[in-house]
């Protein structure tokens, strides 16, 4: 798995890569459905507004079979809009692996029947 995190009216911290390594831990553990060998790509943007103490978290993860999921959230604490856009993106990586799964099963249910 590649990541790429960037900033912009913020600077790196190690409180904020505590949390993105925690987070990427997460996000590591539910894409283990996919094979390795297919490249998985995270990308991070992480800014805050100039003007007033608000925060922009925007996510992609580029999986294989060309899906990208995306999660925008905003928060008042960099933390807060971190948490908030993996969680939104560990949803929609579980309702994948779900309908992944289901597809599986249901391909074998089908060969079972075939035999």
């Amino acid at each position: 798995m590649r990541s790429d995190v960037s900033f912009k009216y913020l600077k790196r911290s190690k409180f904020i890569d505590n949390i993105l390594e925690n987070n990427f831990k997460k996000i590591e553990r539910r894409i283990k459905i996919f094979k390795n060998d297919d490249p998985i790509h995270i990308s991070v943007h992480i800014e805050k507004n100039p003007h007033k103490e608000q925060y922009f978290c925007r996510s992609h993860i580029y999986l294989p079979f060309s899906k990208v999921l995306i999660a925008q959230e905003k928060g008042y604490d960099s933390s807060l809009a971190i948490n908030k856009a993996f969680s939104a993106l560990t949803k929609q990586l579980d309702k994948l692996k779900y309908k992944i799964e289901w597809h599986r099963r249901k391909k074998a249910k089908e060969s079972k029947s075939i035999s």
